[in-house]
């Protein structure tokens, strides 16, 4: 009998048109937008740029950044291996490394390499600050010698990342969107109960759990299409380099239950349907902000970034990043999953728990 809850469930989520607008529809415009305003200039970074070099060219490169509008530049001094010792420890989130004999090297018309060293986690607002500098460093070399004699490469906690605003926007509108598929989840509950369907199943030899599961799984297969399609339209539109892809079903998989469990335990405990969307909207868009999913969290305030850490969206974006930023860094992947499936299950108990007084409690 479970498996005719899921079929119905399934059958209703292809019918209504509406559902792909706000999951699927909505986030790619998001996408596309914000791609296309972040590329147009850089927002307020703290850039911090040691100069290894102390040439002419790398003193001019320097000035030049220095110059952008909403780039605050601080220059570090000392040797690369004290920088890289204070990215390691925490103490600098990141730092540009002009090398030595860069402008030697520019003026020979050969190949170097500007690094740029991050934190032992992914930080996305490496990305618009690498970007940016490709962008002016390619100036000071020669564009009809393919190819670019200087490129600038993001070196993290065991990999490298291409600069890419997507890696920024792509996760981070795809996890703000899949938290409204407890829309889905809401409307659906509230139908079947106020039609009388929950009154009906009480009386047949389908349990609480049979039926709830029935009414889960559909919503967690289709949270998983709308990630796939998402980063699917991210790779072919956006550019996104994508790795892994083992290690990004597992994280998709456990960010689709937890936002599914916490859409049927926030339906079970609230009083009406409207309730249940205005609180919908405070933990997608609330949780969006200050998780990082609109702009890297390294731009927030500290106050913020660790309130941060009691949010679902957090870990899912952190663990995203991972894969995205190559780090290597599999434990924050193992946090996220293991903290979002904790969530999961947390919730979907406390659903069930909650499901008989709410198939016999009356619509409001």
């Amino acid at each position: 009998m479970i498996k005719a809850v899921l079929v119905k469930e399934l059958r209703k989520l292809v019918r209504e048109k509406g559902t792909f607008v706000y999951l699927l529809v909505m986030p790619m415009m998001f996408m596309v937008l914000f791609h296309f305003l972040f590329a147009q200039g850089a927002s307020k970074l703290k850039v911090n740029i040691l100069d290894a070099d102390g040439s002419q060219v790398s003193r001019q490169l320097v000035s030049v950044i220095d110059k952008i509008p909403g780039f605050q530049v601080t220059q570090l001094s000392g040797s690369v291996n004290n920088a890289e010792q204070q990215v390691a420890n925490g103490k600098l989130d990141s730092v540009v490394i002009i090398p030595q004999g860069f402008g030697a090297k520019v003026a020979g018309h050969q190949p170097v390499q500007i690094s740029i060293e991050a934190g032992p986690q992914a930080s996305a607002s490496t990305a618009p600050v690498a970007s940016v500098l490709q962008q002016v460093a390619e100036k000071f070399a020669d564009p009809n010698q393919p190819p670019q004699l200087v490129q600038v490469k993001v070196e993290q906690a065991g990999g490298q990342a291409t600069p890419s605003f997507a890696a920024q926007i792509v996760p981070g509108y795809t996890v703000m969107f899949v938290f409204y598929i407890m829309i889905n989840i809401l409307r659906s509950m509230f139908k079947e109960r106020d039609s009388g369907v929950l009154e009906r199943v009480r009386t047949t030899p389908l349990t609480a759990v049979q039926y709830m599961l029935g009414m889960w799984l559909p919503q967690v297969i289709a949270a998983m299409v709308q990630i796939t399609v998402l980063f699917a339209f991210g790779h072919w539109l956006l550019q996104l380099e994508l790795y892994n892809y083992g290690m990004l079903f597992l994280l998709s998989l456990a960010l689709s239950l937890c936002a599914t469990a916490l859409g049927m335990m926030l339906t079970m405990l609230v009083q009406s349907e409207n309730q249940g969307m205005a609180l919908i909207q405070i933990l997608s868009l609330g949780g969006a902000a200050l998780a990082g999913l609109w702009m890297p969290i390294d731009m927030l305030p500290a106050g913020m970034q660790k309130l941060a850490h009691v949010l679902p969206q957090y870990w899912a974006m952190q663990g995203y990043q991972a894969l995205l930023f190559r780090t290597g860094n599999m434990q924050v992947l193992w946090d996220g999953i293991g903290i979002l499936t904790a969530i999961a299950l947390g919730a979907i108990l406390v659903a069930a728990g909650r499901y008989n007084r709410f198939a016999k409690a009356e619509s409001v």
